[in-house]
């Protein structure tokens, strides 16, 4: 570990002047305000509430250490910071950080004669060593999937699988701020200036892995914008998502078989409408026993390899920095095929560089999952041909569209809005209408009985059998 990365770390857990006496903790700031109790549940140590103030639904959260415990844990989070050594810290990740001061807050605590929820109260301390233990607090909680800073002064607001959107009160500290933009400095290999003021990276937090993007001057013009999204958190499988009429089984089903028959399935729709988590349902359930290629700039896909699947997982530079990427997305498409995948699972199709490489991958026969933003197939269309160059008859290598929706920003009801196909008519590209959501809000067959035609190189006896055994597994209707 070199001079520079060492003193980095030390920086991120010590204070340059100690106080004689142990800081107050950083979740000794949660102090929830009672409103309208709408859900009430806990994670040890912390309580979470959701309130109704003016008939807005507000999130709170508190920090409930068991009694005569708040001292020993100051005085632990203060032994520990004194006590870490760089060279414990190997590999230097930000897992091993929290690790090794997890350890020396559980010896710490240990010598005060602290004795119930050891592991919990240990990993508090870690986080709070690091500054970042109210985050702790948002990251353990499975109901929040998204949370969002937009300046220096500007409360937390954030997205609740029951609630919707929620207000908060908390704001973050300076050392808060601080200590993000020093983890994403340090554990992403490049670093935030004034040329690059933007990063993304994904951290692990208590169980969960969060995407990480800090906006900060000059591009913010409030200085200091954060975006926070917790990453594989969803564990909805694809019967659980037709229970819920995100789609219908049959619909399902038509999915699964045509991708392991070797057809293409393109997941759209805007930010946080659910294109991710239908890909993972889709991935989960097709046979696992296929090779599955992942190229990804944060690993949003779910981990199988425990449970049989053959995945093999490239991680990217992001989109966000641009010529100074390394291992850029487009470059990993094109070497796909290289890799010999039965299946390649795309994070989102970004630039015009990622579209062309994506046709070329696709004239070459690959064939996956990806997802790309756009309201509609019809502006995907436009988009890939009049903004990103690609020829009319490369688009029908494309397959099927399926296009997400959710109508009310504020809530969290996502569902499936339109399955479409790519289709040759009189020699050029059409988009065949195959499922539609109407009026009811229920996903109905427009198409007819039957299957649409197999992808190319596949025969219609294959694609009804793999879409048999789906229904069968998903127990959807048969098409």
């Amino acid at each position: 570990m070199n001079a520079g990365f060492a003193e980095l770390l030390l920086g991120a857990v010590r204070k340059r002047e100690r106080p004689p006496a142990p800081a107050p903790l950083l979740v000794e700031l949660l102090d929830p305000r009672r409103g309208k109790e709408v859900w009430q549940y806990r994670s040890f140590p912390f309580c979470y509430r959701v309130v109704s103030r003016g008939n807005v639904p507000f999130y709170e959260v508190g920090c409930e250490l068991p009694a005569g415990t708040t001292s020993s844990l100051r005085e632990a989070v203060q032994e520990a910071s004194a006590k870490l050594a760089p060279e414990e810290v190997n590999p230097l990740t930000f897992s091993k950080l929290v690790d090794v001061l997890g350890q020396l807050s559980a010896e710490a605590l240990a010598s005060k004669g602290v004795k119930g929820h050891v592991m919990e109260l240990s990993e508090l301390s870690a986080y709070e060593a690091v500054g970042l233990s109210r985050v702790l607090a948002l990251a353990k909680d499975e109901s929040v999937t998204e949370f969002f800073v937009d300046s220096e002064v500007a409360p937390v607001y954030l997205d609740h699988t029951a609630a919707g959107r929620c207000e908060t009160g908390l704001v973050l500290t300076a050392r808060e701020r601080d200590a993000l933009r020093t983890h994403l400095d340090t554990f992403s290999g490049y670093t935030l200036d004034y040329r690059t003021p933007s990063m993304k990276n994904d951290l692990p937090f208590g169980g969960a892995i969060l995407r990480v993007s800090i906006d900060l001057e000059p591009l913010a013009v409030n200085r200091f914008a954060l975006d926070v999204r917790r990453l594989n958190v969803s564990t909805l499988g694809l019967p659980r998502l037709v229970s819920m009429d995100v789609l219908s089984g049959e619909a399902a089903a038509m999915l699964v078989g045509w991708l392991e028959s070797g057809g293409n399935v393109t997941v759209l729709g805007e930010t946080g409408t659910g294109k991710t988590t239908l890909l993972n349902a889709l991935d989960e359930q097709v046979d696992r026993r296929l090779r599955r290629l992942y190229i990804e700039d944060a690993v949003e896909t779910r981990d199988l390899l425990d449970r049989g699947y053959h995945q093999m997982k490239v991680k990217v530079d992001p989109f966000e920095r641009g010529s100074d990427a390394g291992r850029t997305k487009e470059s990993e498409i094109v070497k796909a095929l290289h890799r010999s995948p039965d299946i390649v699972i795309l994070s989102e199709i970004q630039s015009e560089e990622h579209s062309r490489a994506f046709f070329q991958a696709l004239a070459s026969g690959a064939r996956g999952i990806q997802t790309f933003h756009a309201s509609t197939v019809e502006q995907a269309v436009r988009r890939w041909v009049n903004l990103h160059h690609i020829s009319e008859q490369s688009l029908l290598d494309l397959g099927i569209f399926v296009q997400m929706a959710r109508p009310d920003r504020l809530k969290q009801v996502r569902y499936v809005q339109r399955i479409s196909v790519m289709c040759r008519d009189s020699g050029s590209p059409r988009i065949k209408e195959l499922y539609l959501r109407d009026r009811a809000s229920r996903l109905r067959n427009v198409a007819g009985p039957g299957l649409p035609p197999p992808p190319e190189g596949a025969d219609q006896g294959r694609l009804d059998a793999r879409v048999a055994a789906a229904a069968r597994r998903i127990g959807g209707a048969p098409v």
